[in-house]
């Protein structure tokens, strides 16, 4: 399994001879423009984990489907209902962003299954959690499926999303991207999720609301304050983690 950090939440994975790209939002918009026209052909689908625009920026993902032509895209619900809205490509616009054929609605508890590639296992996708993490009680949550990627008995990975709800999915998952910092979150928070639910590595997503002093803090504590077990790492200068099967 190959996971390549572009910027904030959105990553590039590839496993089980697919390519997915999760979360692609506005802070990530150049980094996935950088990977060109060629590499986002490639891709088989868009994952994306709930409607705000750090994770899904409408122009971007136009950009990513108009280049990935045969790409579909899972969505959480609510952000799946948007996507295809009549209005959804913006303002001006008579038409959705997405075409209702193409997106996959996946609410938390169900599973989806990928046509096997070659004589690779299939890959399984699980939507876990079901809601945002509370921002303000005044302002009404929504949506928010944190994901589960499997293939036969290769290493799975868990993404939270915005939530830090310790759902027994992630329980002594092998990857797990968390969010290392949020507005609606505080350190205690992040570190008691870690604790509760002990992946073997812990990956730092959601990162971009921080500043380039600020960032290290929230990254040493919750390395410092792991549990027994769990790796904490950053990203390397090239922003991709490769992990063996076990």
């Amino acid at each position: 399994m190959k996971i390549r950090h572009l910027v904030h939440s959105c990553l590039l994975v590839e496993t089980a001879g697919r390519r997915l790209l999760v979360d692609p939002g506005g802070f990530s918009a150049d980094a996935v423009r950088g990977l060109g026209a060629e590499e986002l052909s490639s891709l088989d689908t868009v994952v994306i984990t709930h409607q705000h625009p750090d994770h899904v920026d409408p122009a971007l993902l136009g950009e990513v489907l108009a280049a990935a032509s045969d790409a579909e895209v899972i969505a959480e619900p609510e952000t799946a209902r948007v996507l295809t809205a009549t209005g959804g490509a913006g303002e001006g616009s008579g038409g959705p962003l997405v075409a209702q054929e193409r997106v996959i609605p996946l609410a938390a508890g169900e599973a989806h299954r990928f046509t096997p590639v070659g004589d690779r296992p299939p890959l399984r996708l699980e939507a876990v959690g079901g809601r945002h993490a509370i921002i303000h009680p005044d302002i009404p949550r929504i949506g928010n499926c944190g994901i589960v990627l499997s293939a036969g008995d290769g290493p799975r990975l868990g993404i939270t999303g915005d939530s830090l709800e310790p759902v027994p999915e992630f329980h002594g998952i092998d990857v797990l991207a968390f969010a290392v910092t949020a507005p609606w979150s505080k350190m205690s928070e992040t570190i008691e999720f870690l604790r509760a639910v002990g992946p073997r590595l812990a990956l730092p997503v959601h990162d971009a609301v921080a500043s380039d002093l600020g960032r290290p803090i929230y990254l040493r504590q919750a390395t410092n304050l792991a549990p027994e077990g769990t790796e904490v790492r950053d990203w390397p200068e090239d922003g991709v983690v490769e992990v063996a099967g076990s």
